[in-house]
């Protein structure tokens, strides 16, 4: 059964698939010499259609078997075709609340983006119980470094949105603090690291990114398709992104190590 926070998503996999961001492989290959046990089974929970998958699995040893969960039926269609020609990639049906994995099975288990969509506490004492003592739990998430074509973006979602008041307080929502994570009680004291990285694109391409976006498809569903791509539009002729441009990216890893 598909969980709620999941039908949101449903049908929108391949654009996904084709206009979210992937993540630095750095950042997985700094996560890997963080963890202090045998276990070589990473788990990506809440894979999508696996833009996070690929990073974390480019950045692993041979010797790692990677498990992408995934709620959704579409995100998990499209996951599963990414990556059926990869033995180390194992595509399962799971919820973040109830991981599919034996307990102290798992040497690094991951969460980007979709973090915010989870129940906090019970994934945390999933993530306590599948983790094998010494192995690292990291929470991803990319933010996009503010330019004037980015921000009339975000003001233009924060003005017409009805569902969020505070949208600034909405994104700081998303994600737990390092304090939060070092105060989970099977886990020592978090950490933090960010990572900045470049995306050459054409502005049609960060309306497509935007368009990825629950606020935005809340829009979409209120205003009408036309409407928002003729909004967008105009504020890409009046900040000067009708062309390519460069936006800039940090990628933000969260991180604790299980007791």
């Amino acid at each position: 059964m598909i969980c709620e926070a999941a039908e949101r998503f449903e049908g929108l996999a391949e654009t996904y698939a084709l206009h979210r961001p992937g993540y630095p492989v750095a950042a997985f290959s700094d996560l890997a010499t963080q963890v202090d046990s045998p276990a070589r089974i990473a788990v990506d929970v809440g894979a999508g259609p696996g833009n996070s998958t690929r990073a974390l699995r480019a950045a692993l040893p041979q010797d790692w078997l990677v498990m992408a969960v995934e709620p959704g039926r579409d995100m998990r269609r499209v996951l599963a075709r990414s990556f059926r020609d990869e033995p180390r990639v194992q595509v399962d049906e799971g919820a973040a609340e109830a991981l599919p994995l034996p307990n102290g099975s798992a040497g690094l288990l991951t969460a980007c983006a979709a973090f915010h969509w989870f129940d906090r506490a019970a994934f945390f004492t999933e993530a306590a119980r599948v983790l094998a003592p010494g192995g690292v739990l990291a929470l991803l998430r990319n933010r996009r470094v503010p330019c004037p074509l980015v921000a009339a973006f975000d003001a233009y979602v924060a003005e017409q949105s009805v569902e969020v008041s505070d949208f600034q307080a909405r994104e700081r929502s998303k994600e737990p603090t390092v304090r939060d994570l070092g105060a989970l009680e099977a886990f020592r004291s978090g950490k933090s690291r960010t990572y900045s990285w470049q995306q050459e694109m054409e502005a049609h391409g960060l309306i497509d990114l935007y368009l990825t976006r629950a606020t935005v498809w809340a829009l979409v569903r209120r205003m009408g398709l036309g409407r928002v791509l003729e909004d967008l539009r105009a504020l890409c002729e009046i900040h000067g992104g009708a062309g390519r441009f460069t936006l800039e990216w940090e990628t933000t890893v969260k991180w604790t190590r299980r007791r």
